[in-house]
């Protein structure tokens, strides 16, 4: 059972005793004041020292603490730090450090929504790219893989273009409302996510591949997703049972797709870090399928829990579809 106003109060004073020097402000979809019950409430706290973030668990309510020091905060051209501040209620400030970044960001609240659309899409047109690579090479997994991640980009784009900020348990909610007016829209993303195919046993895959992906990941601690990943986990699978249990299957579904795709690039770029050699996007899965220690090998049975689709007529004919939604979108954008 989770709680909600004394849950908040209780943990700001909790937060405020133990950092007393430090900003602190809370951000998410618990300031915006559109939480799932069991959403987790996320923090930024200004504390000098390297980036790191930190999870709890308290009295069941899952709590995220994202530490960056001032200059970072404000200097940062980071989509996530961006958006964070974006959504930002400062909760305590000593020494006026957050409250006048705060103020200036969101004094140009749709700018910044649309760079960061601009970004995003980029990168959704990007991960087509490594899409038709994939393809090229014969390997449908991976290009399947590069799908999902660039239809989610644009996913996020869409919803940014929409003057509102993406959070990931919201986003098929989200971008289901910003294309209301374009059915058609939806439906190529629907095919191209595989959203459309959504069930309860797709979405206890996904769980079970996330859990795999989260563990094998675990070595790198040092990393912002893997850090804590058991109650990394914990946060991700209680939404998702929430999402179920509310009859949002399809929410549910494509939340761990989002999930997931986020997991699998950072563990990628971190075991080509550590190799010492540069990324095979279009290799990507069979790179990650025989890795040598220290770093942990994933199983193609993970993989394959995914539901990633390798039928590569069916790959290539969604992708056409989606590739031109993005163009045009990215055209209408950029004013030409």
């Amino acid at each position: 059972m989770w709680t909600f106003l004394s849950s908040t109060k209780e943990i700001t004073e909790q937060l405020k005793k133990e950092f007393p020097e430090a900003a602190i402000g809370i951000t998410g979809c618990r300031s915006s004041g559109e939480p799932y019950p069991p959403c987790e409430y996320d923090y930024l706290i200004v504390h000098e020292g390297a980036k790191r973030i930190e999870r709890r668990l308290s009295k069941n309510n899952f709590i995220e603490l994202l530490f960056l020091d001032k200059n970072t905060i404000q200097n940062t051209s980071e989509n996530t730090v961006i958006l964070a501040l974006l959504d930002m209620t400062v909760i305590s400030d000593p020494g006026w450090d957050l409250i006048p970044i705060v103020y200036k960001i969101k004094a140009e609240f749709s700018k910044h929504l649309q760079q960061y659309a601009k970004r995003i899409l980029f990168k959704s047109l990007s991960g087509l790219g490594r899409f038709k690579d994939a393809i090229d090479a014969g390997n449908t997994l991976d290009a399947g893989f590069w799908l999902l991640n660039s239809s989610n980009s644009f996913a996020k784009a869409i919803i940014a273009l929409n003057n509102k900020v993406p959070r990931g348990s919201h986003l098929l909610n989200d971008f289901r409302t910003a294309v209301a007016v374009s059915p058609d829209m939806f439906e190529i993303w629907s095919e191209a996510t595989g959203a459309n195919l959504a069930t309860k046993v797709a979405v206890t895959r996904r769980l079970d591949a996330l859990q795999e992906l989260l563990r094998v990941g675990s070595i790198f601690s040092d990393s912002i997703i893997f850090s804590d990943s058991k109650y990394a986990y914990m946060f991700i699978e209680a939404t998702s049972n929430y999402l179920v249990k509310s009859h949002a299957i399809v929410d549910a579904y494509c939340y761990l797709g989002l999930e997931i795709t986020r997991v699998i690039d950072e563990l990628y770029e971190l075991n080509c870090r550590i190799k010492g050699k540069p990324p095979l996007f279009h290799e990507m899965f069979s790179h990650l399928t025989n890795n040598e220690k220290p770093l942990r090998k994933l199983s193609m049975q993970t993989i394959r829990l995914i539901g990633i689709n390798s039928e590569e007529q069916i790959l290539k004919e969604q992708s056409s579809r989606i590739k031109n939604l993005i163009q045009k979108v990215a055209k209408n954008i950029s004013g030409e």
